[in-house]
């Protein structure tokens, strides 16, 4: 829902296959029902028979079952830019990825995608290294080149200052961004890597469409407020309450004349 949310906020038309189920909240995950293989399959298909597809973001996956169909779709649609956000836990812990799913994920999907965005933690759990600050980050992002990635951008929301690391090929680049509450981030992950894919969708370069999904994710996040006492979901869409503020202030319209 926040990947739709994202890509409506960027006059995109998101259309969505549903992986897996969750039971959740603001305070986190509690279950996990994976959808049927071939249902997943289906969706996959009719969604791409429209013909208008113009990117791909994949999330969540749950198991390796999941992982194989997309893998499907990547390899039968190489004109799509996709973008991976290696979703594995849950911020309290709930298992979103199976060891087979992660292994078949590093295996097969890293190669396949035009860019993976993983979090600290999932850039150290992709790559066996701990990353916990700028040069661990850096690390994180050459080994995952060397497993195969095109282009890799470790976030670093969680850090003292919000870095992000970009690595293209041999091209290393460090984005700082402004630090917000903690508790404001519940869903950055996804919300970024669709803002990413919403930007290539509408044509722009690799680089400038994360610059923008990285100030869109900043204005998200400091637009955000609580709906539930755990962690604050953003604000995907506060360019609309930003828009109705400036038509209120704005004269009206007369009648023409006659």
């Amino acid at each position: 829902m926040a990947d739709l949310k994202t890509f409506a906020a960027h006059n995109c038309y998101g259309v969505a296959a549903i992986t897996a189920l969750t039971v959740q909240n603001t305070q986190g995950v509690a279950a996990v029902r994976p959808v049927e293989p071939q249902i997943l399959r289906e969706s996959i298909q009719s969604l791409l028979a429209d013909g208008r597809v113009r990117a791909l973001k994949i999330g969540m996956l749950s198991n390796v079952a999941a992982a194989e169909i997309v893998q499907e779709v990547l390899d039968s649609h190489p004109e799509l830019p996709a973008v991976l956000d290696p979703v594995l836990c849950s911020s309290n812990g709930a298992e979103l990825l199976n060891a087979s799913g992660q292994a078949f994920l590093r295996r097969h999907l890293l190669s396949r995608v035009a860019l993976v965005t993983p979090n600290l933690e999932e850039a150290a759990a992709l790559t066996g290294l701990p990353v916990d600050n700028l040069e661990s980050m850096k690390a994180a992002a050459r080994k995952l080149v060397e497993m195969g990635a095109r282009a890799v951008v470790v976030t670093g929301g969680h850090l003292e200052k919000a870095i992000d690391v970009l690595l293209v090929g041999t091209e290393m680049e460090s984005f700082v961004g402004d630090r917000f509450k903690p508790d404001n981030t519940h869903g950055t992950g996804c919300t970024f890597s669709s803002a990413v894919a919403a930007n290539l969708a509408l044509g722009r370069q690799l680089r400038d469409a994360i610059v923008l999904a990285k100030a869109y994710v900043a204005e998200a996040i400091r637009h955000a407020f609580p709906i539930g006492p755990g962690r604050i979901p953003l604000n995907h869409l506060y360019r609309m309450a930003e828009s109705s503020r400036v038509s209120e202030h704005l004269p009206a319209q007369s009648e023409p004349l006659h």
